[in-house]
């Protein structure tokens, strides 16, 4: 049903071009002038102002190295390029493929809102809450940017997370009229506008704040790497360690998806580019379109979950919590691991059982012939990494991987960013960003109206009421609940989201270690990439791999079905996450080994060529689920029967027949 989706994508030429072209490349200039440049020029002027004896450099070394963010100014200053941008390139229908005197409207619109908010950014920086007091002009930009940011948001997710916003908007201005604990005192307007669109808790929060900063950069770099050849690299690099095995072409579509999706850190973005490279092979292979197309969705949405990058996700974990980024990475290897473990297995598995061939010879770049070509393209993720290590903000360091992207592109002549590629670039990034513009947006609004009426608190005891408040179904309806969640929005959207609602009840009623709380919902928010009804990344596999996307569900779930298991297992136990002794930290590594593998084969039914009867399938995932405990005894009594399950099918189990379907 036509209403129920989101709007079309498309790409106005002519003059509109002309003007999405030039506010892409203020927008990433801008952001990189923030972010990195003002500090490194204002030190370069610095320096040459006193080889020089230059006042003129001095000045403006001055003004470089002392040049501070707002957030009001500069999420304003986004908003002014980012929804008009928006409004132009995704229609209000998805049959509507043209330009509309509507959308035109819209983007002028919000032009005009975004810079009512900065040619008054003195005001709104120097706000007293509870003393100034929202004018008559405030009252209306604001109810107007509200309106903008519900249609944004409808056009670019569709109605699921739309229908959330009006309905926390109806409950938020009509509360007080809610019976029992729902009720909610009565406010003005004029509190309401302010809440919303001046203090940081509404549209201009921390995720449009964090939307207009590290995924912006982190989307950004993204585009430059793949622009400059990086993308190419990596998956001569998994052909390379992975093609001469058998399901070579499968192998290196999860080794290579891993790697870029690390950068990228959208599932959506990972299969668009390197889905056309990789599911054309697998198909080339003998692989069927379907199981192609789910394996290169899931190992995209896993990017997110793997150091040394994790996107822009853990970034955006790192503002919230304060956890320093390094830890989160740290802690975020083995998990990660484990989870491209478990669709290794299963691709292997499946390998084994149509005897999949290995990677023809003229598809297989040899190791030595990868790096000598390629090599350069390690230095951005080491300078990257390395700007990590040495304790840079998250903003600096995407900045600075970026701008060496850009001059190590410059030594390769046939791949280097000229000043095309680098509009280009600028362009592509707006284009990514424009589903997780509207998504953001509409998550400040829900966090400004959870603030309002204090629904945190009222939500918290609704969970504990619908879960009995005993943890493992609280667990369970959360997973359940950022997987609905999920449905159509960007994987940063939906961990916000989580981290709004969902983390004061697992934090506060249950205790749980922030940390791994966090994971928790960054994983999930993840794997609603794969999960049906509205999976983002299978829509984008099935469009390449030319199949329905609603056929890619199951087998995608089977795949990622490690992901959807580590997350209660790290919540148990830590050792997973780095935390504790070396003893403690490989007993979590066997039994997770074992509890993935366990649940593997007992979604699959089947071990290499034989068939694991459905008994024996319940008892393995039984097994799965009872290593998660803490308690050593029953961890080590359930991996000892899976064990055990999985000896007896290998020895006993009849030979399965082959079935080239997925």
């Amino acid at each position: 049903m036509y209403f129920l989706r989101e709007g079309t994508r498309h790409r106005p030429g002519g003059a509109w071009l002309v003007l999405i072209r030039a506010g892409s490349v203020a927008a990433a200039l801008y952001v990189l002038w923030i972010g990195a440049l003002a500090q490194i020029f204002g030190s370069w002027a610095l320096d040459l102002s006193r080889l020089l004896d230059s006042e003129l450099l001095a000045r403006f070394a001055t003004w470089a190295r002392a040049f501070n963010a707002y957030f009001h100014l500069d999420i304003s200053i986004f908003i002014a390029i980012t929804f008009p941008i928006a409004f132009l390139t995704t229609t209000a229908h998805p049959r509507r493929k043209a330009l509309a005197w509507t959308d035109i409207t819209l983007a002028a619109a919000s032009l005009a809102v975004a810079l009512y908010y900065i040619l008054l950014n003195d005001r709104f920086l120097n706000w007293s809450r509870g003393f100034s007091q929202p004018s008559t002009g405030d009252i209306v930009a604001g109810l107007v940017l509200i309106l903008l940011v519900i249609e944004l948001c409808r056009r670019s997710v569709g109605w699921g997370l739309t229908s959330l916003v009006i309905v926390l908007l109806v409950f938020t201005v009509f509360g007080r009229w809610m019976p029992g604990p729902l009720r909610h005192d009565n406010f003005g307007i004029p509190y309401f506008i302010e809440m919303m669109t001046i203090m940081e808790n509404g549209v201009f929060g921390a995720p449009l704040e964090v939307a207009a900063t590290y995924a912006f950069l982190f989307v950004l770099f993204g585009s430059f790497y793949e622009k400059s050849g990086g993308g190419q690299l990596f998956f001569d690099l998994a052909s390379a360690v992975t093609g001469r095995m058998r399901g070579g072409a499968a192998k290196a579509c999860v080794t290579a998806s891993g790697l870029y999706g690390s950068v990228s850190g959208s599932p959506t973005a990972d299969v668009a580019t390197t889905g056309p490279l990789t599911i054309p092979i697998m198909k080339k292979m003998g692989i069927p379109a379907v199981r192609a197309a789910a394996i290169e969705a899931t190992a995209s949405s896993g990017g997110a979950m793997l150091p040394p990058v994790m996107g822009a996700v853990a970034f955006i974990m790192s503002d919230i919590t304060g956890i320093p980024y390094a830890r989160i990475a740290w802690a975020s290897v083995l998990p990660a691991l484990l989870y491209y473990y478990c669709i290794y297995l299963l691709v292997h598995n499946e390998a084994v059982r149509h005897n999949e061939p290995r990677l023809p010879e003229e598809q297989i770049v040899p190791l030595g012939k990868a790096l000598a070509g390629g090599w350069r393209h390690l230095l951005p993720l080491g300078a990257l990494i390395g700007l990590l290590v040495a304790g840079y903000t998250p903003v600096y360091v995407a900045a600075g991987a970026t701008a060496a992207v850009i001059v190590l592109s410059w030594f390769h002549r046939p791949t280097a960013i000229g000043p095309r590629r680098f509009v280009e670039c600028c362009t592509d990034t707006i284009s990514q960003l424009v589903p997780l513009v509207g998504a953001v947006a509409a998550a400040g609004v829900v966090i400004g109206a959870i603030e309002i009426s204090a629904l945190a608190g009222k939500f918290t005891l609704m969970i504990s009421a619908v879960s009995g408040g005993l943890l493992v179904p609280t667990l369970l309806l959360s997973a359940v609940f950022l997987i609905l969640l999920g449905m159509g929005m960007p994987t940063p959207a939906v961990y916000i989201m989580g981290a709004a609602l969902l983390a004061p009840a697992l934090r506060g009623v249950f205790n749980l270690p922030e940390m791994q709380v966090h994971l928790f919902m960054l994983y999930f928010a993840c794997l609603s990439a794969v999960t049906p009804p509205v999976a983002v990344a299978n829509f984008a596999a099935g469009a390449i791999a030319g199949v329905n996307p609603m056929a890619l569900g199951p087998y995608a779930v089977k795949l990622a079905i490690g992901g959807f298991i580590l997350p209660f297992y790290f919540l148990f136990n830590p050792g997973l996450n780095m935390e504790g002794g070396l003893g403690y930290i490989l007993e979590c590594v066997v039994f997770a080994v074992a509890m993935v593998t366990f649940a593997s084969f007992a979604m699959q039914g089947y071990l290499g060529l034989r068939h694991i009867v459905w008994p024996l399938r319940v008892l393995l995932f039984v097994c799965a689920v009872a290593t998660v405990s803490p308690r050593f005894d029953i961890t080590l009594a359930a991996t000892l029967v899976g064990a055990t399950v999985l000896v007896f099918a290998k020895l006993r189990g009849r030979p399965a027949k082959i079935d080239v379907s997925a």
